[in-house]
């Protein structure tokens, strides 16, 4: 069976580009023929495999320039331009936003060939609130997708209804996913949860984590992701002021890749790290490979995640694959699907600065063991690569 996973970009390694190279990988193992196309590959990206570009292709031709902003902008205007690199697929996975659900629907109409969405959240430039919009154009491409959707959003709306209602089945990555999913296409969505590699990401042996936490001053406040504004990292430089007024030697440690794109961004949490008088207490180590990142997440003595209403959250997972404990905002975003109360981590309350720094004091009084079992467990029960080719089989099987 020979099987094309679709997706807008591979410019960044953020969650929904983990899940993709993660499936392409499990459809491997597994004996399928499968790749990953995307309208723009950026062959400088860090990616954790073995071979970082295998089954990585593009599904434009010479005729676009290879361009970031070009492939991009025009994913979804020459979307019919990309069909002839389906034309011998059984099956088409197109992760949604962007050009990957419309390719989908023209190929089907075409060729019948079905094809399924998986959807890590509703295109943002057309679906979030002003203020969230706004904070989601951090960069030069996602401001001018921004102006174009404030001009053309009724086409691309329309386009993206189209893409998503057509699919033979709609796959969302959490509850809070599949609830937007019911509001904006009025269909229902199935949840298949992002795979995490229980194998790699585990708990480590106590000599490595103690010296990886010998680099710092202790206890250790972890965070990782992307640095831009739409993730709110100001709040969590708000909630460690408050932190250090109970332990001043703490450190919050953030991890995440510093560029050109984002460090006027960066430089900006530095300045308030130092108005807010902890500038000694925060460490941004930038961009740290998969290998780093488990060391870190073991060292750990809780991790914290200051987005609101996100869809997913693989950071707080993937932490207590490693056995420690997360804590989340209580908005009913996708990390209330993972962080329960006293046993993989605490909920604050939306936003609440205060009861935020309260529950990393709370985990930062108990003895991190009592939760290193109950988070291992709770992934490895949940969030497995096994789990989620259960999910994908089971869809494959049903689109025969």
């Amino acid at each position: 069976m020979k099987i094309a996973i679709l997706y807008s970009h591979l410019k960044e390694m953020g969650g929904a580009e983990r899940v993709i190279l993660k499936q392409v990988e499990l459809f491997q193992k597994k004996g399928f023929n499968a790749e990953c196309y995307f309208a723009y590959i950026d062959k400088n990206l860090h990616k954790e495999t073995s071979n970082p570009h295998c089954y990585t292709k593009t599904f434009f031709n010479k005729l676009v320039p290879n361009n970031s902003a070009i492939r991009i902008i025009t994913s979804i205007p020459l979307a019919p331009l990309a069909l002839p690199t389906f034309n011998k697929e059984n099956l088409l996975i197109c992760h949604g936003y962007g050009p990957a659900p419309i390719i989908g629907y023209l190929n089907k109409k075409l060729r019948k060939t079905k094809y399924v969405t998986y959807i890590h959240s509703p295109p943002r430039f057309l679906y979030l609130n002003p203020e969230e919009r706004s904070l989601w154009k951090f960069n030069d491409i996602r401001k001018i997708i921004f102006r174009l959707s404030k001009i053309a959003g009724p086409i691309l709306k329309e386009l993206d209804y189209l893409g998503v209602t057509n699919s033979d089945i709609v796959l969302a990555n959490s509850y809070f996913t599949a609830k937007r999913i019911q509001t904006i296409y009025q269909i229902h969505a199935k949840v298949c949860y992002p795979p995490v590699d229980i194998k790699s990401f585990r708990i480590l042996d106590r000599k490595i984590v103690e010296k990886v936490r010998n680099r710092f001053s202790c206890p250790i406040i972890l965070s990782t992701g992307r640095i831009v504004a739409v993730k709110r990292w100001e709040w969590l430089l708000e909630i460690m002021s408050l932190t250090v007024k109970e332990i001043p030697s703490a450190t919050l440690a953030i991890t995440g890749e510093i560029s050109e794109e984002n460090f006027q961004y960066v430089e900006k949490l530095r300045k308030m790290s130092k108005k807010l008088k902890i500038e000694r207490n925060v460490k941004f180590l930038g961009f740290k490979s998969q290998k780093e990142l488990i060391e870190l997440y073991n060292a750990a003595d809780v991790y914290v995640y200051p987005v609101p209403k996100e869809d997913f959250g693989l950071g707080p997972v993937e932490a207590m694959a490693c056995g420690t404990p997360s804590v989340v905002w209580d908005d009913g975003g996708g990390p209330c699907e993972t962080v329960f109360e006293g046993k993989t981590g605490f909920r604050a309350k939306p936003y609440d600065r205060k009861d935020f720094a309260e529950k990393i004091l709370k985990i930062l009084e108990m003895d991190k063991s009592e939760f290193s079992c109950k988070t291992r467990n709770f992934v490895k029960e949940n969030f497995s690569c096994t789990k989620h080719w259960k999910t994908l089989r089971e869809i494959i099987e049903r689109v025969g």
